[in-house]
């Protein structure tokens, strides 16, 4: 992969090179556009949930202190009501080149919507250069791999880790439930079957040129685990991944494939020693007369081959002490140093759809499962599943109504090894929600 990506990035630059003359007529303009999203949101979730993780039973729990965090320490029954907002103002420009090579800009300002604070209020910052070759962006742009990935359609777009539900932002997910694309670095599940836990870390990215309805991309990232740093990584954390689509279509069917693969470099200097996080993703859809299927996956698996685990780089969602390791802070932490070609981490993801669209009216059914090994010790896994209906109508041009039902689940693998039932219950959570909200591009 480093072969291919240092020769396609040789290209570019020899391309730029013996271009000849480059002079804009004029500098790059900026345009501005976006998408503002607001819902009504309610949810019901269990109970006893509610009750283990209020912070008068803290000390009955079992857990670590400070396992429950993320609001999980308030009062003991949740409010069934919230307005959650996704928004985004996007500035975008560029200009065409007297050899005709275009360059670009493209930055996006988180605009509201989140209460955790923690947002940074850019989300993404890249500049790009296309021509003959493909495109090149440099900066916070999505990986290869998930720009070209397919997955299960929603309706409302509310689906995957972009909803509200499937985004732990409705039913509590427990802190101690690992989910995909956590282990290198997030501080929280992100749950899709997309490979995106490189999430904004700078990176350059690389897309070809479609052929007979084929797009390939590459990306290259020196540190998955950071962003907005101008100093050396102070660990190895670099990644290298690629991936391709197909879409075409047949007569009266359209067909979309992709699959993608990333190898991310977890050795540092520390007590980490020699380990490789691997991740491919594949998924498909078909279409015919409004109906749309699609289905992915994702497998991925962390080799821990020597040394301890590094809290640092597994991040902060603390999966409490089991014997052998913890998933969480480095005061919580019981390491070991397993035997070589261990694995750590494994986990699956899949999701599939269904949906018909007919003029301004869409309507979709979708499901979602992660199964992931949080502890070491364990042949089950922390599971996390998602089940939601959901549908659009478009009032006007970039005016929608949206609307989804869904059911949520998570348990973490540990549920009924704990010595008390409060701990225990603190391990499983599941509800339902239902949200309406409107949806406006600009």
């Amino acid at each position: 992969m480093k072969k291919i990506l240092t020769a396609s990035t040789a290209l570019v630059a020899a391309g730029m090179i013996t271009a000849g003359a480059a002079d804009a007529a004029d500098k790059i303009k900026i345009n501005v556009g976006g998408f503002s999203q607001w819902w009504v949101v309610g949810v019901w979730q269990d109970t006893k949930f509610q009750n283990a993780t209020n912070q008068a039973n803290n000390n009955n729990l079992g857990l670590p202190a400070g396992t429950l965090t993320n609001g999980q320490n308030n009062a003991a029954q949740r409010a069934n009501v919230d307005i959650k907002g996704n928004n985004e103002i996007w500035f975008s420009g560029d200009t065409t080149l007297d050899n005709g090579m275009k360059v670009g800009v493209f930055v996006s300002l988180e605009a509201g919507g989140h209460s955790d604070i923690l947002t940074d209020s850019i989300d993404k910052s890249y500049a790009w250069v296309e021509g003959g070759f493909g495109k090149v962006m440099l900066g916070t742009a999505p990986n290869g791999t998930a720009l070209l990935h397919v997955q299960a359609p929603d309706a409302a777009n509310n689906f995957t880790n972009a909803g509200i539900m499937n985004a732990n932002f409705a039913v509590s997910k427990p802190a101690s439930v690992m989910g995909m694309n956590q282990i290198v670095g997030q501080s929280s599940s992100m749950n899709t079957t997309n490979i995106i836990a490189d999430d904004n870390a700078e990176k350059i990215t690389y897309v070809a040129p479609s052929f007979a309805g084929l797009t390939v991309g590459a990306t290259y990232v020196p540190s998955v685990t950071r962003q907005d740093q101008r100093g050396t990584p102070l660990s190895r954390s670099e990644a290298f991944g690629g991936g391709a689509m197909y879409a075409n279509t047949f007569g009266p069917v359209g067909v979309k494939l992709s699959g993608g693969y990333v190898w991310v470099d977890l050795s540092s200097s520390g007590a980490v020693g020699e380990r490789a996080y691997t991740a491919q993703s594949y998924g498909t859809q078909l279409s015919y007369a409004g109906f749309t299927l699609g289905g992915s996956v994702q497998l991925a698996r962390d080799d821990h081959k020597s040394g301890a685990l590094s809290a640092s780089v597994l991040g902060s969602g603390a999966n409490g002490t089991n014997g052998s390791a913890t998933y969480g802070s480095a005061a919580n932490a019981t390491y070991i140093a397993p035997g070589k070609g261990q694995i750590d981490f494994g986990g699956k993801a899949f999701d599939v759809g269904l949906q018909y669209a007919s003029g301004p009216y869409a309507v979709s059914l979708a499901y979602f499962r992660s199964e992931v090994n949080g502890a070491l010790t364990s042949t089950k896994k922390d599971l996390i599943e998602f089940y939601q209906a959901s549908g659009k109508y478009a009032l006007g041009p970039g005016v929608d109504m949206l609307g989804s039902v869904g059911y949520a689940h998570y348990k973490d693998q540990r549920k009924g090894t704990l010595t008390t039932a409060l701990a225990n219950d603190a391990l499983e959570n599941s509800g339902w929600t239902a949200m309406s909200g409107l949806s406006l591009a600009f």
